[in-house]
């Protein structure tokens, strides 16, 4: 099986081409809902994948000559991307999905029909636990076609989760750490529920474009201070967000402390919205807590995870592996669409 995979997000859209359980290539290229809002038209994302298209064929031609199918994930699905794909109601699995998918051509990008995978929203009471996704509903798929203890995929475990692998029933809470932070509520293979925030758009707005930018570092520059992680945490908790946040001022102008220090304690303010989002329902039968995305905020949480839950197994999923759930995902969802597996 020789699939392109697409998933794009706000301000990135990446191409990869996938041989059976092997990642050949991949095409990233900084464009994405984003730059279709900004141009009012789908063009900048064409010219994207039309060109990603032509770079991955001029590296693997024959592989390229063979490939099945073109699934594409994520806000590529939404109205600020190629297609718009209406949200499947949650809770819904895998086959679920995979039902739902659209398939259209764009001739003019890519001369194979690409199957869009919608995402899921969940309908709520109080209406201000609604939520949606759109791309996580893959690297789910992904996570669970890879980790779980499902007899079509066992041969593609990891060794250490043959050893403990996910039952069916279990309860698992997922956070997903990107622009947006979010929980997301499984059980066995159904996704049922999810909690979004702001979180790391919110951090880069602080840091680049308030008057706390020249009290932190850049986030590539930072070395996490957990002390001061654990200060920032307890001092949301205490003060609220905003005034939290202004401490960063004060702790550096007044206090003296170095950038380093501070900027752990505003890792630890963000970290303390994204705890405050774990509500009962999102706790309720959960027997672990799963961590991926960028790798900065999984490092720093687990271990806070791990003190305030001593009864949940908490596991970080590497940055490589967080990268390839997308790719997973669209394997099982293709497989799904084509009646090969059972969800």
């Amino acid at each position: 099986m020789k699939l392109l995979v697409i998933d794009c997000g706000t301000t990135n859209c990446r191409m990869r081409l996938l041989d059976h359980h092997t990642l050949v290539a991949s095409i990233k290229k900084p464009a994405g809902a984003k730059d279709v809002a900004i141009a009012g038209s789908s063009e900048p994302l064409k010219a994207a994948l039309k060109e990603s298209y032509t770079e991955l064929c001029a590296l693997h031609p024959e592989l390229m000559s063979q490939v099945e199918a073109v699934v594409a994930s994520g806000m590529i699905t939404s109205n600020a991307g190629l297609h718009e794909v209406a949200h499947v109601p949650g809770p819904v699995d895998g086959r679920a999905v995979a039902a739902r998918m659209e398939q259209q051509l764009f001739a003019d990008v890519i001369p194979h029909p690409i199957l869009f995978v919608p995402g899921i929203k969940f309908i709520r009471e109080p209406e201000e636990e609604c939520d949606m996704m759109r791309g996580e509903e893959t690297e789910l798929c992904g996570y669970l076609s890879r980790y779980a203890a499902q007899d079509h995929d066992v041969s593609f475990l990891a060794e250490r989760d043959k050893e403990h692998p996910i039952r069916r029933d279990d309860g698992q809470l997922v956070m997903h750490y990107g622009s947006h932070h979010k929980w997301m509520k499984v059980r066995g293979s159904s996704i049922e529920g999810c909690l979004t925030s702001v979180s790391g758009e919110l951090l880069m707005a602080v840091s680049q474009h308030t008057i706390l930018k020249d009290s932190v570092l850049s986030l590539d520059e930072v070395v996490p201070e957990l002390p001061w992680v654990q200060k920032g945490l307890q001092a949301a908790r205490t003060y609220g967000t905003g005034h939290a946040l202004f401490s960063v001022r004060t702790l550096r102008l007044l206090s003296g402390h170095s950038k380093g220090a501070v900027s752990s304690f505003l890792l630890g303010v963000v970290i303390a919205m994204d705890l405050a989002m774990l509500t009962p329902y999102l706790l309720e039968g959960v027997e672990r807590i799963v961590l991926y995305g960028k790798p900065l905020y999984p490092s720093l949480t687990a271990p806070i995870l791990a003190e305030a839950y001593p009864g949940l197994q908490i596991e970080v999923i590497s940055e490589e592996e967080s990268d390839l759930l997308s790719v997973y995902g669209a394997a099982a969802l293709y497989q799904y669409y084509m009646g090969g597996l059972t969800s």
